[in-house]
């Protein structure tokens, strides 16, 4: 049993760096068109309580709309939000991770490329949005898994009598 125990133990310790995007990310995206209007674009963020949206041009991601990129529109001063469209704003080129890429790979590429969110696709397109919270949440339950494993594991071999030692 305690063999056993511990087999178990290493499998789930890989389980952050084994597991992949597909079962990290947030399944719902929201998109608009690159001919959207700022003032729409900003509706539908408020209103489906998001801090970015996804630009398609014919159907194709194109671009990202976030917080910062209002917040820098709002900056230049000057414009008419129901003449500026998404296209005009949008951050591109638009930075993307594979579905099937792991859990480290995604952590690497947040780092080099100094991002918060990456768009999610695979070869149907789009399928989700992967944010750095979902990288730290996923990273939390995957340590309060290996502290309980941990504390079994210490547990049982107190009541076999065995020691570090």
């Amino acid at each position: 049993m305690f063999k056993r125990s511990c087999q178990f133990s290493n499998m789930n310790s890989n389980n952050q760096k084994n597991a992949t995007i597909a079962d990290i990310m947030h399944k719902h995206v929201i998109t608009v068109k690159s001919t959207t209007t700022a003032q729409l674009c900003a509706k539908k963020m408020t209103k489906e309580r998001v801090g970015c949206i996804i630009v398609l041009d014919n159907k194709e991601p194109v671009g990202i709309i976030t917080e910062r990129g209002f917040a820098d529109l709002v900056k230049k001063g000057n414009f008419d939000c129901t003449e500026v469209t998404a296209k005009d704003f949008m951050t591109k080129p638009l930075i993307t991770i594979k579905s099937n890429h792991s859990y480290m790979t995604a952590m690497r590429k947040f780092e080099k490329e100094d991002i918060k969110r990456m768009p999610v696709v695979d070869d149907t397109g789009i399928v989700g949005l992967l944010t750095l919270r979902n990288l730290v949440t996923h990273s939390k339950k995957s340590m309060n898994k290996l502290r309980r494993e941990n504390n079994l594991l210490n547990r049982m071999s107190e009541q076999r009598g065995m020691t570090l030692e």
